[in-house]
């Protein structure tokens, strides 16, 4: 494998593709705002210090996003660094986007598929996947602080980091794809109610699941799947495996 810039390489997915990424032996730099949290410090937001990170690599993995703003910088952000990409001398660039981007209208969704776009003129690669284990775990465990644990009355595909992590190392090894790659999807696809469930029992807590109809196009889109990939899902880690890796104890399969 050539030198490759992880962006967002301290976050949720960032953090597994880069220690993959360094453990199949390439030279991985990680891109952070904050100095010292990665081994170069670039803004993308402002494009600071992007062209020192990217001097002599070959492959990115774009996983920076701002999540906490429903996306609100990820387009600015992700044309500073194609902008310094082609500066650069045009490496492969990788994006992780997410399963139903082009068919769920959520706003964070939309500004995923804004950037699909811009990927894809770039000529990049774009991997969308489900939700991660993560992702449904900070659901659960924030419905968990009430009384009763509201859960939306959807299907759910979840998947591992790390699983991701291993499709991304092995499109960095591939020509770029100008366009999307299959979906990936997780193991198997399982009901919101029914994971928030399995995690109170893990935790040992008795809280009562009311699974939650939401209105609206969105909601109604993921009652309608299509957010999940069943047509393409991983071999890899099950929700319970998580748990049971969360808890250090088996769960009920």
């Amino acid at each position: 494998m050539n030198r490759i810039l992880v962006t967002g390489s301290t976050g949720a997915l960032g953090r597994p593709v880069a220690d993959l990424l360094q453990s199949l032996g390439a030279e991985v730099r990680g891109l952070s705002r904050r100095a010292g949290q990665a081994s170069h410090q670039g803004d993308l937001v402002t494009g600071a210090g992007l062209d020192a990170a990217l001097d002599g690599v070959g492959t990115i993995v774009h996983c920076a996003s701002d999540t906490r703003a429903q996306g609100k910088t990820d387009v600015q952000s992700t044309r500073h660094l194609l902008d310094a990409a082609a500066r650069a001398g045009h490496p492969h660039v990788i994006f992780v986007s997410i399963v139903g981007v082009d068919r769920i209208p959520f706003p964070y969704y939309r500004v995923k598929f804004e950037v699909e776009g811009l990927i894809e003129a770039y000529g990049g690669t774009t991997l969308r996947a489900t939700q991660f284990h993560d992702f449904v775990l900070g659901g659960a465990r924030l419905a968990a602080r009430l009384p009763f644990v509201p859960a939306p009355d959807v299907p759910v595909q979840p998947i591992s980091t790390h699983d991701v992590a291993a499709r991304i190392a092995e499109l960095a090894d591939a020509p770029p794809a100008a366009g999307r790659v299959a979906d990936l999807g997780g193991p198997e696809v399982l009901h919101t109610p029914d994971l928030f469930r399995s995690y109170l029992q893990t935790i040992g807590s008795r809280r009562r699941v009311v699974p939650v109809r939401l209105p609206g196009a969105a909601f109604r889109a993921f009652r309608q799947g299509h957010h999940l990939a069943p047509g393409n899902p991983s071999s890899g880690e099950r929700w319970s495996g998580f748990l049971e890796s969360l808890s250090g104890t088996p769960t009920e399969r």
